[in-house]
């Protein structure tokens, strides 16, 4: 049968007029065909065994997403039981940490929104703050004094080594209260720094931030003899112990490294009297600027020449740069790539947890 099909053989139609096998050319032309006819017909079984291979590895994929899906469906019950009951019996902790989480973010959207107003600031109301801002921290170490939270605030490890749970919820908590009670130290100098204008405006936008960046070498170190008495378990052994604090402190150079850089960068900054983003206009060139700055369409007050030219009062230009580097009428870079400043009195909202 095979034969017949590649056309190798042949029927006769008649037994008397056809021969079985014709000549010799006639045989290759009709095996030359047939060998097509075989070729084609394996490339489409392979194409066949290909199509029938992805179908299946699809089929397969399919089932194992489903498998997966269902397994997720079942273990999820189960895990949100498990988070009831950690929440349960850390049920104190959990409530306290997102109380003086909230209490934080609300205290610097109130701390940048006064910062904000400027010369318009009521001494009363920065009093009022500044004295809840206290309370709140006092009153958080008074719950707490038993717990030994006090011992990482003067770089003290604790007595004892503190569950894990217990060492992020100390982290937390310490990191959290050190950022309000810099917020009592900011408030203190918008109180001092109430009715400032030009160059004290200006002072009070770089005081902020030197605080600020002192606030984050503090809070970089603030961790450490917390979790440097964590690793140092002899129970797991001297050598392993040794070697997971010992690695410990070497990632926490590097990050403290970084952070006193930036705190001399921004004490420098302000042991410097001059602006460094321009110089002081004199009359002549204001008057012929207009004496109207682009920025709060007024009369000109401490009026500052850019490297670009054009002139603007410091405060206005001075609060433009607390978030641009470019010069507001032409978007030339006019302030260097220095440090991040915070003299709008935002604080940091990121946790140092390590």
């Amino acid at each position: 049968m095979i034969l017949e099909y590649s056309g190798i053989l042949r029927r006769p139609n008649h037994p008397e007029h056809e021969s079985l096998i014709d000549g010799a050319s006639s045989d290759s032309r009709i095996i030359r065909l047939g060998g097509r006819l075989m070729l084609r017909s394996l490339a489409s079984s392979e194409e066949r065994k290909q199509c029938w291979r992805s179908n299946r590895d699809s089929s397969y994929q399919r089932y194992d997403i489903q498998q997966a899906a269902r397994w997720i469906e079942q273990i999820l019950p189960f895990s949100l039981l498990l988070l009831v009951v950690f929440i349960r019996q850390h049920l104190q902790g959990f409530f306290v940490t997102i109380w003086i989480a909230a209490v934080l973010f609300k205290s610097n959207d109130i701390l940048r929104k006064q910062t904000a107003l400027k010369g318009e600031r009521k001494m009363s109301i920065l009093v009022g703050i500044t004295i809840l801002f206290t309370l709140h921290v006092v009153g958080v170490y008074w719950w707490y004094r038993n717990e030994g939270v006090l011992y990482p605030l003067a770089m003290l490890p604790p007595k004892e080594i503190p569950p894990f749970w217990h060492v992020i919820f100390l982290i937390m908590l310490n990191d959290t209260m050190v950022r309000q009670a810099a917020m009592v130290l900011k408030c203190l100098l918008l109180i001092y720094y109430k009715n400032g204008r030009g160059p004290n405006y200006r002072r009070q936008g770089q005081m902020l931030t030197l605080v600020e960046y002192l606030l984050l070498l503090y809070r970089a170190l603030l961790p450490t003899p917390v979790w440097y008495r964590f690793f140092l378990n002899k129970e797991y052994g001297s050598l392993f112990s040794s070697l997971t604090t010992g690695l410990y402190l070497t990632f926490k150079l590097t990050s403290v490294v970084e952070k006193v850089q930036s705190f001399i960068a921004a004490l420098k900054a302000l042991s410097r009297k001059e602006v460094h983003y321009g110089c002081y206009a004199t009359t002549e060139q204001v008057v012929a600027a207009g004496d109207m700055c682009a920025i709060c369409q007024e009369k000109m007050h401490a009026p500052i020449l850019l490297r670009c030219k054009h002139i603007f009062c410091e405060d206005c230009v001075s609060e433009w740069f607390e978030r641009e580097r470019t010069c507001p009428l032409c978007r030339a870079t006019v302030k260097p790539a220095d440090l991040r400043s915070f003299g709008d009195g935002s604080t940091s909202l990121f946790f140092q947890l390590f």
